[in-house]
């Protein structure tokens, strides 16, 4: 792999991490300043759920945006060790949410 290629992946799981982390920060923030407010409210229980979410998905969004960028890169075993590491996330999100 070319050195600007791994450069521009890296750049782009970067920014994923980073967007990721700030929107779950975000909403938790609003949700617990909400809850702080108006306890009793509904949305606040959302935020809240919706930034844990957030915050668990983030390393989901990474690993696809993994995936992507290797096969942009045409480097085939990098796509199947982390399409391998995407499909164990998703199967332990998919038993956690059956159990």
């Amino acid at each position: 792999m070319r050195d600007d290629e791994l450069l521009r992946i890296e750049q782009m799981l970067g920014r994923v991490l980073t967007v990721g982390t700030w929107m779950s920060t975000a909403t938790l923030a609003l949700g617990l300043a909400a809850t702080f407010a108006v306890p009793d409210l509904p949305v606040t229980r959302l935020l809240l759920s919706m930034g844990l979410a957030m915050l668990l998905l983030t390393p989901v969004a990474r690993v696809m945006a993994a995936v992507v960028g290797y096969i942009r890169a045409r480097e085939w075993w990098f796509v199947l060790l982390t399409g391998i590491v995407l499909v164990l996330l998703v199967g332990s999100f998919a038993v956690a949410l059956a159990s």
